[in-house]
Formats: structure tokens, sequence, C-alpha cells
């Protein structure tokens, strides 16, 4: 009798942590195959933004070339609201001769179990799989000391092992947990972080970030409506010349993004946003940085104008209600950058230099050529004349980030 695993759940996206949990599921029960279950329209949370077909693609790509990782559609075919207890009934009268069941259930699932519609119908069709430490609900980290943190996991390990006792007796079935190590990932952290491509390497498939990029997944939805309105808003808040500039930054990140293949109207606003706060006094820019408990450096302290980015990423937040937290960043840092930085960070780095508006820089010509077939190269370029530029100038205050980015990029150019 062929031994299955059922691993439900929207996969909004797929991640490296339902992957993990699968396989360590496989080999502690010596599963055949571990069934990837979409829920099509799960009662217990909103899918929206992307469709059925596109979870189910990334679901196909993620466990393409794994053997006995199977992605299944059957509940993505329903119109009404899916129950785990439905789909299990419905297996069993079609594989229950030939087939022995595992429903794997993530921690905070597991405590509200109970809660489920008809929870005994899902124990009388399959033993329950649990991964102790959810991998799909990420938990904010309190300020312990390391015995505080220890008593707490301590504290969570005795309630999760009097949990499974009180399900096993409850509706008398097996209630294995899962021996994994455990992966904070998060489908919702993911959907907001994606596009910073040094956190998605660690947490997707490739071929599923791919598929992300490709498609302009998750992306927040900058319409041309709204980027009119936005620009409306910030000519109110710049000089004549630093509108010019902004307006070029923002043409030129959107010509750079479609070169790239990245949201194109996504580093458009980036190119909108980065110098909203570059007006502000240096006065102001401190005292919002006091008053919000931003970081201000010693360097930016005796250089105030330095704090532009993170006060415009500030800005860009709570004044022009942006919520993509890549975008926010790429704002942040678009003048120091910084070691590793993610494709919007480099695509609005460069836009600020290179825009036509700039005319003083040497070798911007071929800066500009760089910038569409080789990214990093350019952006070491840049740092390279602007370090040769600062120290020429004999500038006492060098921020230390712009070396460090410099450093960084060096090493990739020279590797």
């Amino acid at each position: 009798m062929k031994k299955i695993g059922i691993l439900g759940g929207t996969f909004n996206p797929v991640h490296n942590g339902h992957l993990q949990i699968a396989a360590a599921a496989r080999t502690q029960f010596g599963l055949d195959e571990i069934w990837f279950l979409l829920s099509g329209n799960p009662p217990h949370k909103e899918v929206e933004g992307i469709t059925a077909e596109q979870r189910y693609a990334m679901v196909s790509l993620a466990v393409a070339g794994e053997d006995g990782f199977v992605p299944k559609d059957m509940e993505l075919r329903k119109k009404k609201i899916c129950y785990s207890w439905e789909t299990l009934e419905k297996l069993h009268r079609e594989y229950g001769a030939d087939c022995e069941f595992y429903f794997i259930l993530g921690e905070d699932s597991f405590y509200a179990f109970e809660h489920w519609a008809k929870p005994e119908v899902i124990c009388r069709y399959a033993k329950i799989l649990v991964a102790h430490r959810n991998f799909d609900e990420h938990e904010e980290r309190t300020d312990l000391t390391p015995q505080g943190e220890r008593a707490a996991e301590q504290a969570k390990d005795l309630a999760f092992a009097q949990m499974l006792r009180y399900y096993r007796e409850k509706f008398q079935q097996d209630f294995f947990e899962i021996d994994s190590v455990p992966v904070e990932l998060s489908s919702s952290e993911i959907r907001r972080k994606v596009y910073d491509r040094a956190f998605a390497q660690q947490a997707l498939p490739r071929t599923v970030a791919d598929y992300i990029y490709e498609n302009q997944l998750y992306a927040q939805d900058f319409s041309a409506e709204t980027l009119e309105k936005t620009a409306k808003k910030i000519k109110k808040e710049l000089n004549a010349k630093r509108y010019a500039h902004t307006i070029g930054v923002m043409l030129t990140a959107g010509n750079l993004a479609y070169a790239y293949r990245f949201p194109y109207k996504n580093a458009m606003m980036a190119g909108l946003l980065h110098d909203c706060a570059k007006c502000l006094s240096d006065e102001e820019r401190l005292a919002i940085c006091k008053e919000e408990g931003i970081f201000v450096s010693d360097v930016e302290r005796c250089e105030p104008h330095l704090l532009h980015g993170k006060v415009g990423a500030f800005l860009a937040e709570k004044k022009y209600k942006v919520r993509d937290v890549s975008l926010l960043h790429a704002i942040a840092v678009h003048t120091t950058g910084e070691k590793d930085m993610s494709l919007l960070d480099k695509i609005l780095f460069v836009a600020d230099y290179i825009e036509p508006g700039r005319d003083k820089a040497k070798r911007l010509d071929e800066i500009r050529s760089m910038a569409y077939r080789d990214l990093d190269r350019c952006v070491f370029m840049i740092l390279e004349d602007t370090l040769q530029y600062l120290d020429g100038a004999k500038r006492s205050q060098i921020d230390p980030q712009t070396k460090e980015t410099y450093q960084f990029y060096q090493a990739i150019i020279n590797s």
C-alpha cells in the first residue's frame, strides 16, 4: 500500500519552507509521495491578486525534478469553498484501497485543528503529521535575553507536547511531530519582499522566483493614474531644478527596469519619490529622524543632507502610501548604495546618476552604455568615480557605507 503525504495550502507563493517540511516528512515516515494540494477557495483565507493557475504553475515549477513530489489541482477546479474533510473523504473513496494518507499541518493550523470543519472526518481517513515551529507564520521576535528565549521555547515545546496528547485522545488517531529544522518563512513576508533578490534567493526555488519576476506578481500596483497624481504632488514639494531631475530619474529608472525585467511602474515610482525629502532643510530632516526614531550616523549628523534618502523613504510610506518595502529600501540607499543591493536598489542608484539632465560627471557616456549591459559593473564605475571626486574635493566626511559598497562591488568585478 502506498503511503501518501498531503500538504495542502494556498501556496501563495510556494517557498523553500514548504519543500523542506515535505522532504522531512517523506524521509521520517517513509512516504512514497507528497501531494501538494492547492486550495481553490479556502474557508480561512482569501487569495487575491493572483490566479489559481499561477499558483499551480509555481508549485509545478517548485516540485519539478523532485521525485515523489506531485502537484494536485483537484480543489482548484471547485467553485465553492473547499473543506479538508471533503477532500480527504473523496481521496479515500478514490484511492483508499491502495493508499494510506498522512495529512501535514503547520503549527498554527495544528493548534486550531479542533475548530476546523469536521476534524474527526480528517482523522478518520489520515494520520496527522505536524511541523513544529510553524513554517508559514512568521513570529515577531521579542526583546528577550538568551535565557528568556530558551524558557519561551521550552514553554512552547511543552504546550505542543500537551496538545499532541490531547488530540490523540480526543480523535483516537495518530498525531506525530515532524523532525525538522525550523524554517522561519512566511508567505506574506515573501510577497512583501520578493523583489529583494537576496531575500528571494534564500526563500524561494530559483524557478519560482523567475516566474514571479517574469509575470510581475506581488508588485504593488502603481497605475499610470497613480504615477500622474504622485508627480503632481511631488512637484509642489520640489524646486524646478530638482523636479526636472526627478522626472529624468523616473523615466530612466523605468527604462532600466524594462531592460532588466523588473516592474517598470514600480521603478518609476521609486524615481518619482527618491528625492521627496531633498528640499527639506537640514533641521527638518534631523527633526524627523529624532521624532520617528530613524538612526543617524556620525557622518549623517555632520552632513544632514545625506539623510534625504532615509527621510525620503519614511515620507514615501507615510505621505505617499507606498507599502512596498523593496521600493522604500531603494529610496533609503539611493545615494550611498549598500552591499549586495537588490535589483531595484541598483536601478534607482544608477538612474539617479545617469538621468539625461546630468552632465558634469566624467565617463558619463561610458557609464550610460554600461547601465544596459552590466548593472553591477555600472554600479562599481559610479562608486569609483564618486569616491575619486569626493577625495579630490578634499571632503573630510565621506559616508563609510559608500566605501563599503565600493569594496563589495569591486570584489564582484574582480572575481
